[in-house]
């Protein structure tokens, strides 16, 4: 008999103050998904700061944590941080990625390496990957509880649009989300949306909406006008040259909306 794998959250932080938002982060969907939180710290020579009160966060909440399978993993990357968490992810098998990144306009010239790697691990990981704007409001409320209600889902080609909604879909129906609005955005031809077959789920309330204009304006203008709680795209990753200089169109988005950024990797 074949015992069913623990669903496993990794959260990387960089130890600063506002970093604490993806400890939350990976407090309330290990909670939700009765799976394992790891807290993972990866530094280059000595530790940047304390790590994350995780009793502290708890407390806040009115809420011991006693059920939480929880552990925190301290690595020193050496010189790659990049190569140092794509690597951890596979030795944690891990089911979803949180990661926060400070960049959020995609007009800056210049990038800390935090938010490189953050971007690297939300392009190249193998698992979906959370991007967390810290200092913005993410998935979780002041009593922390999941706040996801309404979902954008950019839908490219039939793959992409594939691969997008298989993997909301089963993050949705693992931490229990039923009552969602999922909204399907085509920026060109309607033509994909209309053979797309969406699972079907009570409390469920799938839309599909066409609009013209470069992806990542679009994106950000109508999760502003629809007040997104988080963008669900799949990615292919850093696929040539022009990626690695303009940027992918997960990365444009990343930078361009305020609201959380779930990538999942394409198949």
């Amino acid at each position: 008999m074949t015992t069913k794998k623990d669903f496993i959250v990794v959260q990387s932080t960089d130890l600063l103050p506002d970093a604490d938002t993806t400890l939350e982060h990976g407090i309330v969907f290990a909670r939700e998904t009765n799976g394992q939180l790891i807290s993972l710290h990866l530094h280059q020579g000595d530790p940047d700061g304390p790590l994350p009160d995780l009793k502290k966060t708890l407390e806040k909440w009115s809420t011991d944590g006693e059920d939480l399978n929880h552990k925190t993993v301290v690595h020193d990357t050496g010189d790659s941080p990049k190569k140092g968490l794509l690597k951890s992810i596979k030795e944690f098998d891990a089911d979803l990625l949180i990661v926060g990144t400070r960049q959020q306009n995609e007009n800056k010239k210049t990038k800390t390496s935090r938010n490189s790697v953050s971007e690297v691990a939300a392009l190249d990981a193998d698992v979906p990957t959370l991007v967390l704007h810290l200092g913005q409001p993410g998935l979780v409320n002041a009593k922390g509880e999941l706040q996801l209600r309404r979902v954008l889902v950019p839908v490219g080609d039939g793959e992409e649009a594939r691969d997008a909604i298989q993997g909301i879909t089963k993050l949705l129906d693992r931490v229990g989300v039923d009552d969602v609005d999922l909204f399907l955005l085509r920026v060109g031809d309607d033509e994909i949306l209309e053979y797309l077959t969406l699972p079907e789920r009570d409390g469920w309330r799938w839309h599909r909406e066409t609009r013209q204009g470069f992806v990542s304006n679009v994106i950000g203008e109508v999760c502003k006008e629809k007040d997104i709680d988080l963008v669900a795209m799949s990615t292919r990753g850093q696929d040539g040259v022009v990626d690695v200089f303009s940027g992918t169109h997960t990365q444009k988005v990343i930078r361009r909306v305020a609201c959380p950024v779930l990538a999942i990797p394409m198949k």
